[in-house]
């Protein structure tokens, strides 16, 4: 069976596009990417460019989880 997918108001858009001017935000870095190569905003971004502020994400999402216990 497929999983559901995601609502618009349930994506976290974590992965923000660095271009000046440019407010996009996406889900996934590959979002991001096809973005980034579709308008040509500058090179193709790296998971390691992101890896503290996943990090962040996963702290703080494991700190909510233990709040509603």
């Amino acid at each position: 069976k497929k999983r559901p997918r995601r609502r618009y108001d349930e994506i976290e858009r974590m992965y923000a596009c660095s271009w000046p001017g440019c407010s996009k935000s996406y889900g996934t870095l590959n979002h991001l990417n096809a973005h980034v190569a579709m308008q040509k905003h500058g090179s193709k971004r790296l998971p390691a460019e992101f890896k503290d502020m996943r990090k962040a994400w996963r702290k703080a999402k494991r700190e909510e989880e233990q709040r509603r216990m």
